[in-house]
């Protein structure tokens, strides 16, 4: 699914090349205005604002001296925070830990914009949150990018990655939506000058988790100003994964999207038998398939290669309908966005199949959201070309007006 990166800054693209990752794209031409290290003003930051419990207040922070040369070359800083959200699962306040990077240099009137990113899978378990380390488990690049188009970056790990004292509900959209959402109010009370004015960008799971942020920001995101959203090949109604469990027709790449989603289902759902959906290697080598994506996957490709369909397929009818279930409890969108959309998806997509995405589109626009989408013919999920995903987002800072393609295709 989502893995390492890499970035050629000579030439302003960011890749990212993982089993399942798309890139980030930003053409030399694009209307951006780079940030380079500069000296620091004589005039010190105000100070950060800890405690509390409203959800976003600041538990703790620490920098990251070793944080990946992508940023730091920027003159960037980058902070380990932990913070107060909310799950999505109980409605109780939980602990969070992400990053936070403020670019070097100026900021301009109104502080820093911020854009809250969402990062793709790196696993279910406390060691995968991204913040411990220095390459933020190959996000460095994508966030060095928006830190040098201007962005104050604040990315959350997500709930149970990171931080013990908690798991990770993975594909609970209403978790990482919350979790987006109070990343910018951590970041802003670890820097209170920052502006109020953001945006949320995710690839993959994380486009989910971005998705998630504008479906939640009318009832969650007080306080804040949501400018736009950027959904980057997003996972949205994962669904359809019980009926192609169920029918032996799961791709390789979504034997692992599965595997995460039953094991965090089954602690929230503790009556769930896990013994229902997996057998023979499945439930032999379970644990092992659960490792962070990186640094301790090396087993975990040849371990797929060896899984067969009979390995993840339900036990009968009735746990193949409480999957699906459980599944669309989880599904985008659940309530609409009041903020624009951008939404970029591939039609060749292995791990969320074009259909998939078109259902979850079919109810945004149903519910009234201005959604500017776009199927990019030929293209899958670590090859699609986001080229335009940044200078969209820095149009929405504009106060440009994207097309709403829902009305286009009524």
């Amino acid at each position: 699914m989502d893995g390492p990166s890499r970035v050629l800054v000579t030439a302003a693209v960011v890749s990212i090349s993982c089993s399942q990752q798309t890139p980030i794209v930003l053409p030399s031409g694009a209307p951006t205005a780079p940030v380079t290290a500069a000296p620091v003003t004589s005039e010190p930051p105000p100070p950060s604002n800890f405690g509390g419990t409203a959800p976003g207040s600041l538990i703790s922070a620490e920098p990251i001296e070793d944080i990946a040369a992508d940023i730091s070359e920027l003159g960037a800083t980058a902070t380990r925070v932990v913070y107060r959200s909310t799950s999505g699962v109980t409605g109780e306040p939980t602990d969070v830990s992400g990053t936070v990077v403020i670019p070097g240099g100026t900021a301009p009137d109104g502080g820093w914009p911020v854009v809250s990113y969402g990062h793709g899978t790196t696993g279910v378990l406390e060691a995968c949150g991204p913040s411990s380390y220095a390459n933020l488990l190959g996000s460095a690049p994508i966030v060095a990018a928006l830190a040098l188009n201007g962005f104050a970056v604040a990315m959350t790990d997500y709930q149970g990655l990171g931080l013990s004292g908690s798991y990770h509900p993975y594909l609970d959209s209403k978790t990482f939506g919350y979790n987006m959402i109070d990343a910018v109010r951590a970041a802003r009370n670890f820097m209170p000058t920052l502006s109020s004015r953001w945006a949320a960008y995710g690839v993959s799971l994380g486009g989910m988790a971005a998705w998630a942020a504008s479906d939640r920001n009318a009832e969650y995101g007080g306080g804040l100003e949501l400018v736009g959203t950027a959904a980057i090949v997003p996972v949205s109604d994962m669904s359809g994964l019980a009926d192609a469990a169920a029918n032996q027709t799961l791709t390789r790449a979504q034997y692992p999207l599965l595997m995460y989603a039953l094991n965090t289902l089954a602690i929230s759902h503790p009556e769930l038998n896990l013994d229902d959906y997996r057998s023979g290697l499945a439930r032999e080598r379970w644990d092992d398939f659960m490792e962070c994506v990186p640094p301790k996957s090396d087993l975990v490709p040849g371990l797929l290669a060896g899984l067969q369909a009979a390995d993840l397929t339900p036990v009968s009818v009735e746990a193949t309908d409480r999957l699906r279930g459980l599944l669309s409890d989880m599904a985008l969108p659940q309530q609409g966005s009041s903020t624009p959309l951008l939404v970029m998806y591939g039609s060749e997509d292995d791990l969320i199949l074009q259909p998939w995405t078109e259902k979850a589109l079919q109810r945004a626009c149903d519910f009234g959201d201005l959604v500017e989408y776009e199927v990019y013919r030929g293209e899958g999920h670590g090859n699609l070309d986001s080229t335009r995903s940044v200078p969209w987002v820095k149009g929405m800072f504009a106060g440009q007006r994207p097309i709403n393609t829902c009305e286009l295709n009524r």
